[in-house]
């Protein structure tokens, strides 16, 4: 009876321990599928006005292991109020996150921008943040040119911010938080075109 529960107790250890090998790999060591993630990729997502939004990741990885990569994120043409919430908003920082790998061809990304109403002479030209955006989910690779994005569009106000990090309060409540769902192109090299008479002189 002894030796069946002590081989019992060896099989269940063995079995777990290797679960827990899966789970790391699976964490911390996934290989990728051989796409590049960096680059420069670029979006434009319909809003309720039928207007076209653009943005623009560049992406870069830290180290070589193809974990983890840094964001940064441009506003080429955006809503800077936020659909019309913060209407007194002027710019829009540019975003900052990362993406960390989940998947062979998966990504977890996570990113945050801020609203700014531009300061005068009495601010000394300091503008004030109105509210903070972060923009979560999952990027994954379609082919190797194009990513499909799924998450959400989360929207906190400056008074979520007790601390003053710029960032939001844990356990904070955004005011919004809505779906989206974007398909991302790289930025291809551009042709030169074959020059033409100007309908005008140059200087």
């Amino acid at each position: 009876m002894k030796v069946k529960t002590r081989i019992m107790v060896v099989s269940a250890v063995t079995i777990v321990g290797a679960l827990l090998v899966v789970g790391w790999a699976t964490e911390s060591n996934m290989p990728g599928s051989g796409l590049s993630l960096e680059g420069i990729w670029t979006t434009m997502v319909q809003a309720p006005s039928g207007h076209a939004s653009i943005n623009s990741f560049v992406i870069n990885a830290q180290g070589a292991e193809g974990m983890v990569y840094t964001v940064i994120g441009k506003h080429p043409q955006c809503s800077v109020t936020g659909l019309g919430l913060f209407p007194e908003c002027q710019r829009l920082s540019d975003m900052m996150g990362y993406c960390v790998r989940n998947g062979t061809d998966t990504f977890r990304l996570s990113v945050i921008y801020h609203g700014v109403k531009e300061g005068g002479p009495e601010r000394m030209g300091i503008g004030e943040i109105l509210y903070m955006t972060i923009l979560t989910g999952t990027l994954q690779f379609v082919d190797a040119d194009t990513l499909q994005f799924q998450g959400t569009l989360a929207a906190y106000t400056a008074d979520q911010d007790a601390d003053g990090d710029r960032l939001p309060d844990e356990g904070a409540i955004p005011v919004m938080c809505a779906p989206t769902e974007q398909s991302f192109k790289r930025l291809p090299m551009f042709d030169s075109c074959e020059p033409t008479p100007l309908p005008f002189a140059m200087p």
